[in-house]
């Protein structure tokens, strides 16, 4: 059972939504990792609440295919798919070639300026071999591209669907030739974007994304095969 004695809560916000996030968000980092089994009496004791607002936010966590529940088992973390990674990086290329194509006509020079910076760091993380601050810039970087179309709704599923890749990325980004990969990756998207540049701007969105998809789907066999 994962320690999360980390998360206690201490929030204003209602119980039940503050147990959620931390479950959600300890769920999508990784920190409790796929197939562990979770034990109300256990999140309860560790988050420091009743069973109550643990059971409705894995009840929730399951509506969000986060979690299975099983006879006489409980709740289950799962793991996503291919199928899964196929379909979340085919919508997240769709929504971000949007992104771009609106923030061609609007983006601030405030934002350009922050896509460079993220891109020179991004470079100064890989070539010191600083893995562990790649997921942040990445991040960092799909949220500023977002953020540029002017859309808040683009933003938030932008942000939705990487969420449920995170721990996937997260492993992935540790890698040295994937990490370099998707820097220059970024660098292609932030030169179309100077450039105005839509074509090449959501080719190299879809060039990304299939290499990011290709990654993960990579490490989820590789770890599929090292545990067989």
């Amino acid at each position: 059972m994962p320690n999360l004695s980390g998360f206690r809560i201490r929030s204003p916000n209602p119980i039940r939504e503050r147990v959620y996030a931390h479950l959600r968000k300890a769920v999508l980092s990784g920190r409790i990792p796929t197939n562990e089994r979770l034990v109300e009496a256990q999140l309860a004791s560790q988050l420091g609440t009743s069973r109550t607002p643990i059971r409705e936010a894995l009840h929730k966590l399951e509506l969000e295919n986060l979690v299975s529940s099983i006879p006489r088992v409980g709740y289950v973390v799962k793991g996503l798919s291919e199928e899964d990674v196929n379909d979340i990086c085919e919508i997240r290329s769709v929504i971000e070639g949007l992104a771009v194509k609106r923030a061609m006509s609007q983006i601030t020079e405030k934002n350009l300026e922050r896509l460079r910076r993220n891109i020179e760091e991004t470079r100064r993380a890989v070539h010191e071999n600083r893995m562990d601050k790649m997921v942040t810039f990445d991040t960092e970087f799909h949220d500023i591209l977002c953020q540029s179309s002017g859309s808040k709704r683009i933003h938030e599923l932008s942000q939705l669907l990487r969420e449920y890749m995170l721990k996937f990325r997260i492993e992935c980004l540790r890698t040295p030739e994937v990490a370099s990969k998707a820097a220059s990756a970024h660098e292609r998207i932030f030169q179309a974007i100077c450039e105005r540049n839509v074509d090449n701007a959501q080719a190299s969105i879809n060039d990304h994304l299939r290499e990011v998809r290709e990654d993960i789907i990579n490490y989820y066999r590789s770890t599929e095969h090292s545990h067989a």
